[in-house]
C-alpha cells in the first residue's frame, strides 16, 4: 500500500462513489488511491454475489458506506443510488469513479480548486489515460471547457444535480455520461477538463493495431455493450439533435468509426453486427432500460 496516500486529508464537502460490477483483485488498490481524498466512500455493487475481499475491505474500513444491490441496475441507477445518500448527509461534491480506474493524490484539491475559479462548474474531469499513453497528446493544455466527459474521475456538483436532476436509467449503461453532460449544459453549467491531472483508466479489453502507418486502438467491448451503444446513441439523438446538433453528430461521427474497428479488427463481427441492428429495432420499439 502507498503510505503517501495517507497523508492526505479528506476534504469535508466531497464524497465518493465507486460502482462494482463483478471486480477483480486490483480493487482494492484502485479505492486505495483516492478514498483518502473524501470524507465517505459509497460502494454501489451491481455484482449477482458479493466479493470476499471487498466484504473484508468494508468490514475493516468505517469510511465506506456498501450498497450491495444483488443484480445489475445499471451505471445510472448506482450513480443515483450515491448522489442521493451524498446529498441526504449534506455533502456539496460527488466522485464518481469506475472500478478500473486509479487516481492521482492531487485529483480531489485540483478539481475542487477548478469549481471555486471557474464559472458554473457542473462537472470537473481530469484527463483519462490508458495502457497505451494516448493522452499524452493532451497533456499540460491548461484548464479547458468541454462538451462531454466520460464518468471516471469526475467532480459532480450536487447542486447541479439537483438542478438537471437524476441519471437516466432508462440509458442503463452506455451514453449515460453523455446525456447527463449534455442535459447540465442545457441547464446552464459547465463541464471543465482539467488537463494536468491524469486518472488511469485501465479498459479492460482495449488493444493496439495498425491499419497502413496509423494505430487504431479497437474497445473489444462485450457485444451487449454495442447493444446499449446503439440503442442509447439513437435516443440521445433524439433528445438532444436540435438543441445541440454539432455534439450529437460528433458522437455519431465517433461510433461510425467504432462499428469500423470492429468490423475490420474485432473479434465476433457477426454477433456484433447482430447487436448494432437489435438496438436499431429496440429502439424503434421505444424500449429502454435493461436488456441482458
Amino acid at each position: 500500500m502507498n503510505n503517501k496516500l495517507h497523508l492526505i486529508h479528506p476534504f469535508p464537502s466531497v464524497a465518493g462513489v465507486v460502482i462494482l460490477f463483478n471486480p477483480d483483485k486490483n480493487i482494492i488498490g484502485n479505492i486505495e488511491s483516492y478514498i483518502n481524498q473524501v470524507s465517505e466512500l459509497f460502494i454501489v455493487d451491481n455484482s449477482e454475489t458479493e466479493s470476499a475481499i471487498v466484504k473484508e475491505y468494508i468490514d475493516s474500513n468505517k469510511m465506506v458506506n456498501y450498497f450491495f444491490n444483488g443484480k445489475n441496475l445499471g451505471v445510472a441507477a448506482a450513480l443515483n443510488i450515491a448522489a442521493r445518500k451524498a446529498i441526504e448527509k449534506k455533502y456539496s461534491y460527488l466522485l464518481t469513479m469506475d472500478q478500473d480506474s486509479i487516481a492521482p493524490d492531487n485529483l480531489i484539491e485540483v478539481m475542487l480548486q477548478t469549481t471555486i475559479e471557474y464559472d458554473k462548474a457542473g462537472i470537473v474531469s481530469p484527463l483519462h489515460s490508458n495502457i497505451f499513453k494516448t493522452h499524452q497528446k493532451h497533456i499540460n493544455r491548461g484548464i479547458s471547457k468541454v462538451d462531454v466527459v466520460m464518468t471516471s474521475g469526475n467532480l459532480l456538483s450536487l447542486d447541479a444535480y439537483n438542478i438537471a436532476g437524476v441519471f437516466n436509467e432508462d440509458f442503463f449503461i452506455d451514453y449515460v455520461d453523455v446525456e447527463y453532460c449534455l442535459r447540465l449544459k442545457s441547464k446552464g453549467f459547465n463541464i471543465y477538463k482539467v488537463h494536468s491531472i491524469v486518472l488511469e483508466h485501465k479498459e479492460a479489453n482495449i488493444s493496439e493495431r495498425k491499419i497502413l502507418t496509423r494505430k487504431v486502438y479497437p474497445t473489444n467491448n462485450d457485444p451487449k455493450r454495442i447493444y446499449y451503444k446503439t440503442r442509447n446513441l439513437l435516443y440521445l439523438n433524439s433528445i438532444y439533435r436540435k438543441e445541440y446538433p454539432q455534439i450529437v453528430r460528433d458522437e455519431i461521427r465517433i461510433n461510425i468509426k467504432n462499428l469500423a474497428k470492429i468490423l475490420l479488427l474485432e473479434k465476433q463481427k457477426v454477433l456484433k453486427a447482430k447487436m448494432v441492428l437489435l438496438g436499431i429495432k429496440d429502439y424503434m420499439k421505444k424500449r429502454k432500460g435493461f436488456k441482458f
